[in-house]
C-alpha cells in the first residue's frame, strides 16, 4: 500500500471525512495528540490511544477516505482471504458486537454462479447451530456488495499451531479431534458435507481463564453440500455446482472418493479427511509429503501412510489404528458417522496426558486478527515510526478466523477442460496405469533380486 508524505491537518481532515470520528471526536483528542507536523507521527498516536486501528490508519495515510463501513458494521481489520472474497475483523455498530466478515469480490458479483455459490454459502452456514462450529451472525448486500457476517475466533488454527509449536500433545490432539467429530456430527444430521476438513480450517477459541479448556470450531463450509432430496435423478437445488473436470478440496487431505467426484460423497468423506487432520496433529507432517496435486489424489487410493506411531513412537497403538481406521480407503471400512468417532475418543481425551496449556504460550497470543503477542503488535505499528525515511506498507493477510491457506498443494485441482471428470474416461485411465506401472516396477525388482 503505497503511502506519501502526509502532514497533520491532512491526516486530521482524512480521518473526519472517512467517518471514523466525528469533528468533536478529534477536537477531544486534540490535546492527547503529539506537537509535531508529521501526520504518520499522529496516525501513531490515535492507533496508540485506540482511537483508530492500525489497518484504518494505514488506509488514511494511503488517501483511502472510503471501505471503513459495511451496513451496520464497522471495519477494524482485514483478517484474511478466501476463494471467492477477503474477511475483515469488523464491529456491529449498534450490538457492540465483534464479528468476522467474509465479503464476496467486486469481480465475482457480476457473474450469476458467484452469487449463487455465495448464496448456497449462507444457507449452508445458516442451518448449523454448535458449539464447535464457527456461527453465522447475518447475511445481507450493501452497495452491490455480498457479505456474510460471522463468529469471531480469538485463536489460532491448527495449521498454524502446528507449525510454530510442532507436534501436539496426544491427549490434547484427540481432544481436537473429538470436538470436530462432535461438529461435523451437527452438520451430518442436517444433511451436510463440508468436503475441505483440515487443520486450516480448524479453528481453537482461547478460554478467558488460561487453566480452562479451548473449543474446537470448524471454520469455512463454503464447500459444503446440501444434501437436498434428489427428483428424479436431478441434484438437489442446494448442491455445488462445478465443472465436470474440477476437482474441489484440498489434495492433502482429500478423501480418495471426493478426487474421483465431487458430488458422490458423504459423510465419511469429511471423516477421511479428519483422519489425515489427526495423523498431521500427530506427527507435524501431511500422510502423504512431497510431489504435486496428481501425485498425493493417486498415492490416497493406492497407498497407506506411514503408521503414526513408526514416525512418533509415544503414540499409543489404539490410537494410531483409530486414524488407520479414518483413513481407510473403502469409505465402508471407515467409522460411519462422527457420532462414533466422538464416541471413541473421549475415554482416551480423558486417560492420555496433554494439556491445553500447549495454546497458551507463544501460539495462543495469535489470534483472528493475525497478531502474535505483544511483540508482534509492537512490531505492527513500526509503520508509524518518526525514525527512517516513509516506506511503502502492505497489509499482510491475517491467520486467525480466515487463515491463509498453508497447504502444500492447491485448493482447487482443475484438469484441462478438454478431459474428462475424475473417475471416468481418460483422467481415471492415467491413476490406473500409473498403479499398474509402479506394481509391476515392483515386481522387477523383485525377480532381479532373487538368487
Amino acid at each position: 500500500m503505497q503511502q506519501t508524505s502526509v502532514d497533520r491537518q491532512t491526516f486530521l481532515n482524512r480521518v473526519r471525512q472517512s467517518g471514523l470520528m466525528s469533528s468533536k471526536e478529534i477536537t477531544d483528542a486534540q490535546p492527547h495528540l503529539p506537537e509535531t507536523n508529521r501526520g504518520k507521527t499522529v496516525a501513531r498516536r490515535f492507533v496508540e490511544l485506540g482511537l483508530l486501528t492500525k489497518f484504518q490508519a494505514e488506509l488514511l495515510l494511503a488517501n483511502r477516505l472510503n471501505g471503513f463501513f459495511l451496513g451496520q458494521y464497522r471495519i477494524l481489520e482485514e483478517i484474511g482471504q478466501g476463494g471467492m472474497g477477503r474477511v475483515f475483523k469488523a464491529i456491529h455498530q449498534t450490538m457492540n458486537r465483534t464479528v468476522a466478515i467474509k465479503v464476496l469480490a467486486p469481480q465475482h458479483t457480476k457473474t450469476e454462479k458467484a452469487c449463487k455459490l455465495f448464496q448456497r454459502e449462507v444457507r449452508a452456514a445458516a442451518k448449523l447451530l454448535h458449539p464447535n462450529i464457527v456461527t453465522a451472525y447475518d447475511a445481507n448486500e450493501t452497495d452491490g456488495r455480498l457479505y456474510l457476517a460471522m463468529e469471531y475466533v480469538d485463536g489460532p488454527n491448527l495449521d498454524q499451531l502446528v507449525r510454530e509449536r510442532g507436534p501436539l500433545p496426544i491427549g490434547l490432539v484427540c481432544e481436537i479431534v473429538r470436538q470436530a467429530a462432535l461438529g461435523l456430527q451437527c452438520a451430518h444430521e442436517q444433511g451436510m458435507v463440508h468436503r475441505d476438513i483440515k487443520p486450516s480450517n480448524l479453528l481453537l477459541q482461547r478460554p478467558q481463564d488460561e487453566a480452562g479448556p479451548c473449543v474446537v470450531k470448524i471454520l469455512d463450509f463454503g464447500l459444503a453440500r446440501l444434501n437436498d432430496k434428489m427428483q428424479q435423478g436431478k441434484p438437489g437445488e442446494g448442491t455445488i455446482l462445478t465443472r465436470d473436470n474440477t476437482v474441489m478440496g484440498t489434495p492433502d487431505f482429500l478423501s480418495p472418493e471426493q478426487a474421483r467426484s465431487l458430488h458422490n460423497v458423504d459423510i465419511r468423506a469429511d471423516l477421511y479427511s479428519l483422519g489425515c487432520t489427526f495423523y498431521f496433529l500427530l506427527t507435524g507432517r501431511v500422510p502423504y509429503p512431497g510431489g504435486n496435486a496428481l501425485d498425493k489424489l493417486i498415492r490416497h487410493s493406492s497407498e497407506q501412510p506411514q503408521p503414526p506411531d513408526v514416525l512418533r513412537p509415544d503414540v499409543p497403538l489404539v490410537v494410531s489404528a483409530l486414524v488407520r481406521r479414518l483413513m481407510a480407503k473403502d469409505p465402508a471400512d471407515r467409522f460411519q458417522t462422527p457420532a462414533d468417532v466422538a464416541n471413541a475418543l473421549t475415554n482416551l481425551a480423558a486417560s492420555l496426558s496433554g494439556s491445553w496449556s500447549v495454546v497458551t504460550g507463544k501460539a495462543a497470543s495469535s489470534n483472528s486478527t493475525g497478531d502474535t503477542g505483544a511483540r508482534h503488535e509492537t512490531r505492527g505499528l513500526d509503520f508509524l515510526e518518526d525514525s527512517g525515511p516513509e516506506m511503502p506498507v502492505m497489509v499482510t493477510p491475517q491467520a486467525g478466523t480466515w487463515p491463509p491457506d498453508l497447504a502444500l498443494t492447491p485448493l482447487v485441482v482443475e484438469d484441462d477442460p478438454k478431459c474428462d471428470k475424475p473417475g471416468t474416461g481418460k483422467t481415471w485411465l492415467i491413476w490406473l496405469l500409473a498403479v499398474l506401472c509402479t506394481l509391476l516396477a515392483l515386481t522387477v525388482v523383485f525377480l532381479l533380486m532373487r538368487p
